[in-house]
């Protein structure tokens, strides 16, 4: 009788303590989307207002000449009482052109004046040229604010520089400590209650029951210690059955996903394959950066025809093995042909791209053959990059020509044959 009101207890305490979950992650998904709606509409006012009353002609006017006038001042004044207005959620609002040393100051509402330079930072200089190109916009989050950058350029398409708008993050954030102390104190009142239950079908429920037990045995003279229990063997063949079942969908999820590593991998090399290649396409269109790299061994059919296929498979293990050291967790290699190999890094910086360009070309001509072989083969590759609005398939063939720019550069160097 024990074993069913520690059932019942810890059914009432999962169901509690369940629904008590629920309903504070309910308030708080609900309280953080409206701290991001408020967030995003605050962002789109501000850079709308500053669009606005930002001249961009004029802004790069004062910014080659540091010369202002009343028209000068009267956007200045617009915008620090805009500023002022919202100082709940807007820090400060400035305009910034940049180059390669660093940001000159237009508009301000803190500080800086006309013509101020400021040095690059950590972050603006991980997007300098981003900054400098005058392109795209984007948010960056850090500490307790969200720093948004505009781009203004002329209405002949000239760039004039970066609104930066620097925005206090919701105020609802503040209310997470207080949302997880009331949270922990009605688990700890969940858990009360669920014991005072306890208690009470102990008491009203479950003692009269073990008294009308131990009554019906005193009366076969039966001691309850030494009463027996028929379904013992029931449960424990069920306890047999219910594991044998358990090993069998293990051993089949497990051939299951041996079966799905095949169908995506290439059986040589152990990279992916031109199969998964092609499922994954779609998502290399919605990456926000990506870069790719072509790479194609040179002379491997003249290797495979004079010293033969294993010298090959040799060749192109290599290959793989080297493109495979390139790769961070968030990269992919494709086996795409005999001798073609695609590698994509995904949601990569400039700088992470420029760290592996430059790594291969340090190392390059990259020999793969053994030393003993008659016969060089070598790695050529091409590169791409892009990031916000881009072409994917034109960045793949960007690549594929490089590559074979690199290739034909690799023939002469090492005095190849054409073949």
């Amino acid at each position: 009788m024990r074993s069913v009101k520690d059932k019942i207890s810890g059914y009432a305490a999962g169901a509690l303590l369940f629904f008590v979950t629920i309903c504070f992650a309910v308030v708080y998904f609900c309280l953080r989307s409206f701290g991001e709606f408020y967030q995003t509409d605050m962002d789109k006012a501000v850079n709308q207002f500053a669009l606005s009353v930002i001249e961009p002609d004029s802004a790069r006017n004062y910014n080659v000449t540091r010369i202002t006038d009343e028209e000068y001042f009267s956007t200045l004044r617009k915008l620090k009482d805009f500023q002022s207005e919202n100082s709940s959620s807007v820090n400060r609002i400035s305009l910034y052109s940049f180059n390669n040393s660093g940001g000159i100051c237009i508009y301000d509402t803190g500080d800086d004046e006309l013509g101020n330079r400021q040095e690059y930072d950590e972050y603006t200089q991980s997007v300098m040229a981003e900054l400098i190109n005058c392109r795209n916009s984007w948010n960056d989050s850090s500490g307790d604010e969200t720093v948004c950058y505009t781009s203004v350029r002329t209405v002949d398409d000239q760039p004039v520089g970066y609104i930066i708008v620097h925005m206090k993050k919701s105020p609802l954030d503040s209310f997470n400590v207080p949302i997880l102390l009331v949270y922990v104190f009605m688990m700890t009142l969940s858990l009360i209650i669920v014991r005072v239950f306890s208690v009470l079908m102990e008491r009203n429920i479950f003692r009269p029951i073990k008294e009308l037990t131990d009554t019906s045995l005193s009366f076969t003279g039966e001691d309850e210690d030494n009463s027996t229990d028929t379904r013992d063997d029931e449960i424990s063949g069920l306890s047999s059955a219910v594991n044998k079942m358990f090993m069998h969908i293990n051993s089949g999820a497990e051939n299951l996903s041996r079966a799905i590593f095949d169908a995506n991998h290439d059986g040589m090399t152990g990279t992916l394959n031109k199969r998964c290649y092609h499922n994954m396409i779609e998502n290399f269109r919605s990456c926000s950066s990506i870069c790719v790299i072509y790479f194609d061994v040179n002379n491997l059919k003249l290797m495979n025809d004079t010293l033969g296929h294993e010298s090959g498979d040799y060749v192109i293990k290599r290959a793989a093995e080297y493109i495979k050291e390139l790769m961070s967790p968030k990269d992919y290699c494709f086996r795409m042909g005999g001798d073609e190999f695609l590698m994509v890094m995904t949601e990569c910086t400039y700088r992470e791209m420029d760290s592996v360009i430059s790594r291969i070309e340090s190392e390059s001509p990259i020999i793969l053959n053994r030393d003993s072989d008659p016969l060089k083969c070598a790695l050529s590759y091409g590169c791409s990059y892009g990031k916000g609005s881009f072409d994917y398939d034109s960045l793949l063939t960007e690549a594929e020509e490089g590559m074979y720019e690199k290739k034909a550069e690799l023939k002469m160097l090492l005095q190849m044959p054409e073949r």
